[in-house]
């Protein structure tokens, strides 16, 4: 394997990961999508991710017929579309679009390659209600061609109405092609690196919305954090069904958005998914949905009025003293869990499940009740340091200068055989790789929960790593920047982006699914053996959707190619998931440091976009 490791100044460069460009000629284009291929949503014609959501048509991700996508929005939705290769032969971007009322270029801002702003502002062209070609000169705007990222489109500008786009594409000319020039379809993926399986679970690309490159240019990354949560934040000691919202936390609205978290998310709209709906659930536990549009944004929602589930799980959380701004942050899932643990399922549906198997068992090293006291603004209206904010572990690759990030798609080989990482001990011995100190026995954790450890056998010699982490204390945990860590099955670094998080409470597969930084390495002392460590990296959804919910389960896969003849017997089986369970650890967020000197420690800094 080649270190092709990319020192970053502005975001991580994923050229390296999917397709090469090609030098045209003039007013030559390469065409992100045509919309006439079934693929969307899913994949563009560059063959690479593309998604949306929140917008009022195609159940959030917009409506393609005719060889054109509409999209209906209402103060809401964005689009994401990835490009992954250098297209610095190209300086536009041109949209062919028309508008059901004309005038849309200034309902929407653009994201491309870091250059962002309202479309109006970015060209002199107008959407009007007949076919036309808008042309951005991306080369003016500043966006950096060699990593543009992703073709982004964030509808949270005050405004309702529809566009439909028929064509998105690069061009070298400002009229995209249209006067006759070439159109250049993709060259294949580089086969040198293995192509996740999947798509992004999570709207993965899906937008920035608004995120302003921060001022500050010292080392490191700025986040402005309030002090603490504006005052009272402890929750009535007398809580009923006609307990309201308002009443639980006076400031439920500002600074957190907690109309916004219900309203974006209604169970009545967002029924999608494996297992059991949002849909299903809202009608089983009398989730009073009218209700909930009518009275929420003034805060006399209602306990009683969320059914029969909210009311005793917001008791529980008076009882442990968790905070107030938090419990009226998460009301929109408390409404809807079961009282049953969910099973978390899988991404990849195995071709078979190796019937050796490790725990489930609770962490070894008995951790006391942890209690998040600071749970981050959901920043629904995309202020810029809100989202600074909120995404304060996916944007600092984005934003962070002060640390090298590169791509582990693939791992450089100087990370892969680093025999010095202090995880390797950290996951062998049980060190912590910050402290020196011992962290006992078997798996661990800095939080009450338990660990099961799976593998699925998707045939050809692929393996799923499969771990399942359920919640066992009585209250929530929030997942974005925890760490996780365990010695697993080698796959020399070869297909780290295929991973996938698995959590059934939230409203679709396709929202609320972390980006991780991961890195592996390979151990020197146990063959076949390697020390894997991720951090979760959420962004974009409310917190609602990154939280390990009391007696609720999630699970992680990690893709693996092995061996065809390594793990052949049952002992050998029973061995690895032993050795995987004993060496797990698990170290949630505590003081909104995103786990940085845990980072440090062991050179977590490498980004796959999934």
């Amino acid at each position: 394997m080649v270190d092709r490791r990319t020192v970053l100044k502005g975001g991580i460069a994923f050229g390296s990961l999917g397709l090469a460009s090609t030098v045209l000629g003039q007013d030559s284009t390469l065409a992100v999508h045509e919309f006439d291929g079934g693929a969307y949503p899913g994949s563009n014609d560059l063959g690479n991710w593309a998604g949306a959501g929140s917008f009022e048509n195609g159940s959030g991700s917009g409506a393609v017929a005719d060889g054109a996508l509409r999209l209906e929005y209402d103060n809401a939705g964005w689009f994401a579309s990835n490009v992954t290769q250098d297209v610095s032969d190209y300086q536009y971007l041109a949209l062919r679009v028309r508008g059901d009322a004309g005038g849309e270029e200034s309902h929407f801002r653009l994201k491309v390659g870091g250059a962002e702003d309202l479309l109006a502002n970015l060209t002199d062209d107008a959407i009007g209600t007949e076919w036309s070609t808008v042309s951005v000169d991306l080369a003016a705007a500043g966006a950096d061609l060699s990593n543009p990222q992703a073709v982004r489109m964030n509808f949270w500008e005050g405004s309702s109405g529809a566009v439909e786009i028929d064509r998105i594409a690069f061009s070298t000319g400002p009229d995209g092609g249209g006067s006759g020039g070439g159109t250049t379809t993709a060259p294949p993926t580089d086969g040198s690196t293995p192509t996740p399986t999947d798509t992004p679970d999570d709207g993965t690309e899906t937008p920035d919305d608004g995120t302003d490159t921060p001022t500050d240019s010292g080392p490191g990354w700025d986040v402005p954090f309030p002090d603490r949560p504006p005052e009272p934040d402890t929750l009535p000691a007398e809580i009923t069904a006609e307990t309201t919202v308002a009443e639980l936390c006076e400031h439920f609205d500002d600074p957190y958005y907690v109309p916004r978290d219900f309203l974006d998310y209604m169970p009545d709209e967002y029924s999608s998914g494996d297992g059991w709906t949002d849909a299903e659930k809202a009608a089983e536990f009398g989730y009073d949905v009218e209700a909930v549009r009518n009275n929420v944004q003034d805060g006399s929602l209602t306990l009683g009025d969320l059914g029969s589930q909210a009311l005793p799980m917001v008791q529980q959380l008076a009882e442990n003293d968790f905070p107030a701004h938090a419990t009226v942050k998460l009301l929109p899932r408390l409404a809807l869990l079961p009282d049953e643990t969910e099973d978390p399922g899988t991404h990849d549906e195995p071709q078979s499940v190796w019937a050796e198997t490790g725990g489930p068992t609770a962490a070894t090293n008995d951790p006391d009740q942890l209690i998040q006291d600071r749970w981050p603004t959901d920043a629904r209206t995309y202020q810029p340091d809100e989202v600074r904010v909120r995404d304060r572990i996916h944007d600092q690759p984005q934003y962070d200068d002060s640390r090298e990030w590169g791509s582990a798609a693939p791992l450089p080989d100087s990370v892969l055989t680093n025999e010095d990482n202090p995880v390797l001990d950290a996951a062998a011995d049980k060190i912590h790789p910050v402290t020196g100190e011992s962290m006992g026995d078997g798996f661990t954790a800095n939080a009450p929960m338990e660990a099961e450890v799976r593998i699925h056998d998707q045939g050809g010699g692929y393996l799923n790593q499969y771990i399942r982490l359920t919640n066992t204390s009585e209250v929530p945990y929030f997942q974005d920047g925890a760490v996780i860590w365990w010695l697993g099955p080698s796959g020399d670094g070869a297909n780290l982006a295929d991973g996938h998080w698995n959590n059934p409470h939230r409203p679709s597969s396709s929202l609320g699914h972390p980006q991780r930084d991961v890195i592996e390495v390979l151990h020197p002392d146990y063959e076949g053996l390697s020390a894997y460590a991720v951090r979760l990296a959420n962004h974009d959804e409310p917190y609602h959707m990154r939280t390990i919910y009391p007696n609720q389960s999630v699970a992680m896969e990690i893709g693996t190619p092995v061996s065809g003849d390594a793990w052949s017997s049952s002992a050998e089986r029973q061995d690895l998931v032993d050795t995987m369970l004993d060496s797990l650890h698990v170290e949630l967020e505590t003081n909104l440091d995103r786990n940085d000197p845990l980072l440090d420690a062991v050179d977590l800094t490498y980004r796959v976009p999934n």
